[in-house]
């Protein structure tokens, strides 16, 4: 039976030591970056900001302390979730992420 913990799809991580002890579980992904305002005005992106990355990526030790960091069960809820909440054009892949999917793929082929 599936306790309330399997049940989450997504979950802000508040501190550091959530950051931590997500990528120690090495499951699921963790978006970093800067969500739009509640003013309704776009704010600026700068290039490497707004990333989705697997959980045990290492260059999720750059993400900046003042960025929001969200921890994703699955890719389609994070898909979902980062399309509504960010934008479906503002947010990508991190580069070594994208070219671990990449390779998965051609090697399934």
């Amino acid at each position: 039976m599936p306790t309330q913990q399997d049940q989450v799809t997504s979950r802000v991580l508040e501190s550091t030591h959530d950051l931590e002890e997500t990528r120690l579980e090495a499951i699921g992904f963790i978006f970093h970056g800067r969500l739009p305002s509640t003013n309704g005005k776009a704010s600026a992106v700068k290039a490497g900001m707004n990333l989705l990355h697997f959980a045990r990526c290492p260059k999720l030790e750059k993400a900046g302390s003042t960025e929001t960091k969200i921890w994703f069960r699955s890719i389609r809820v994070a898909k979902a979730e980062l399309d509504e909440t960010v934008g479906a054009e503002r947010w990508k892949w991190c580069k070594a992420c994208e070219r671990e999917v990449t390779q998965r793929i051609l090697n399934e082929h």
